[in-house]
């Protein structure tokens, strides 16, 4: 049974070459690079985000070299759509988890109404804030930084 090279995704196809005997079976080798560079070339942009779930979605940590990035870093908090890993140099974006979110959403209401709103009474302060709190949390756990693949980054020739 024939393998369908089509339905990998980049980083499969790349799993799949470095894997692969490529002197018993040259045929599926060939065929390995020719789908890999036909994914790779994109004349509209140099930069590649991998659609769908990615193995190496991580919560603050790079796709890359999964050293943990923090959250206020420069790298995180530029605004620059596509940007670079501090410790391995290699492109990442950052996504944000609509599932995560509406997940999450729920119980960090009803979180803020009966913890963060009485504390904050408490306290003195204004019962509004919690919902800053609680907008600001959700933002951070829905926060995903995903792999980019960078058209120059030679790891990829085939």
């Amino acid at each position: 049974m024939e393998p369908n090279y089509s339905e990998y995704s980049i980083s499969e196809l790349e799993e799949s070459l470095r894997a692969i005997d490529q002197e018993a079976y040259p045929e599926r080798t060939n065929e390995l690079k020719k789908e890999l560079n036909n994914r790779l070339v994109n004349p509209t942009t140099s930069h590649e985000v991998e659609d769908g779930f990615e193995a190496n979605e991580q919560f603050y940590k790079c796709p890359h070299c999964e050293e943990k990035i923090g959250f206020f870093s420069k790298a995180l908090q530029s605004w620059s759509k596509i940007r670079e890993c501090p410790q391995c140099k290699k492109p990442f974006a950052v996504t944000f988890n609509i599932k995560v979110f509406f997940v999450a959403l729920l119980p960090m209401v009803i979180f803020n109404y009966f913890m963060i709103k009485p504390v904050l009474g408490s306290l003195g302060l204004s019962k509004s804030i919690g919902l800053g709190i609680v907008c600001g949390v959700l933002i951070i756990i829905s926060t995903r930084l995903i792999r980019v693949r960078d058209k120059n980054d030679t790891t990829k020739e085939v």
